[in-house]
């Protein structure tokens, strides 16, 4: 009886021993550089972004210390002071002009402190001293600036894209009609109309004779019909087709874009009709104010003058048959 209450003793003895062990362990554990001796830096900060108690405190990306307290400072000051518990070793490296900064491991790591070891000219730390700190970066602020980059840069590439289809279609514009490249669109361009009225005028809106505004496809070639019967059955010295355009968009494109429509319609002029084309000249004025939202197309057609000067482009001079 005696020996199996012995035995009962020395079982609660040993399972109170390894309590008693475990909790040391996790204390001890719990316990940063208990066998050390340490002493205190201070840094404030106007946010920690997710910062808690017990993060690594690196000095040179060395792990010298812990985060021993957060605390949110009392007006006026309006900074959140982190107090940190650092290896005395530290205390002859760091410096009173070292920096405090947050960082975070990788993307969405956790916090940690890093402080700079500072400029040798400069006192050493003490016990309980601040030290400076740089503003904390949020990673959410920074995922909303790299998608406002983002976002600035696809808007970028789409009107460099819309550019380039432009440039496409003009290209195949050229190379349905003979074309080779931009410059022979002005091989048939007038720079200046004749100083004398205009005998008869047509005039047209751009989107009632083009597939649309910015197009160069012809959709709706019958309205051309009776200017090019007009031409085929009446003697003319000169007939030149203008086009201009609106006053949105870019400049040099609308030039390229109204010279290539004039040529569209004095193209089907020329091949649909028994005229002389030497004589129907081309003038493409990129924006004006008197062209609308959506442009005009004229074709003004005089008598008893030669044909106007060619292969040149500047603004005209006279009057558009207004």
């Amino acid at each position: 009886m005696e020996t199996k209450s012995n035995s009962m003793g020395l079982g609660i003895f040993i399972v109170v021993a390894l309590l008693i062990l475990a909790a040391g362990v996790f204390l001890i554990g719990d316990k940063d550089f208990l066998f050390n001796s340490t002493y205190r830096l201070k840094a404030g900060f106007q946010n920690v972004v997710g910062l808690n108690k017990g993060a690594d405190v690196r000095v040179g990306g060395l792990r010298e210390g812990t985060v021993s307290e957060i605390d949110l400072s009392r007006p006026p000051d309006r900074t959140v002071t982190v107090v940190m518990k650092m290896r005395k070793a530290t205390m002859g490296v760091l410096r009173k002009d070292s920096i405090a900064a947050i960082k975070t491991e990788g993307i969405l790591g956790d916090k940690y402190v890093e402080i700079t070891l500072g400029s040798k000219e400069a006192a050493t730390v003490e016990d309980g001293d601040a030290i400076h700190s740089e503003p904390t970066v949020d990673v959410a602020d920074v995922a909303n600036s790299v998608a406002l980059q983002v976002k600035s840069t696809l808007a970028a590439v789409q009107v460099d894209m819309e550019a380039l289809r432009q440039n496409f279609l003009l290209r195949g514009f050229f190379n349905r009609r003979g074309y080779e490249d931009a410059g022979d669109l002005t091989k048939h361009a007038t720079a200046r109309l004749p100083a004398k009225r205009a005998l008869k005028e047509f005039a047209y809106e751009v989107g009632d004779l083009f597939d649309k505004a910015d197009g160069v496809k012809l959709k709706n070639q019958k309205v051309l019909d009776e200017a090019g019967q007009f031409l085929e059955k009446n003697g003319f010295g000169v007939a030149v087709v203008v086009v201009s355009a609106g006053m949105v968009g870019d400049s040099e494109k609308e030039r390229t874009l109204t010279q290539t429509q004039a040529m569209g319609v004095r193209d089907y002029l020329v091949q649909t009709f028994a005229v002389d084309d030497t004589r129907v000249k081309t003038m493409g004025l990129g924006k004006t104010k008197q062209a609308g939202d959506s442009g005009k197309v004229k074709i003004l057609v005089y008598s008893g003058v030669g044909a106007a000067p060619t292969g040149q482009t500047t603004a005209p001079t006279g009057h558009l048959g207004q």
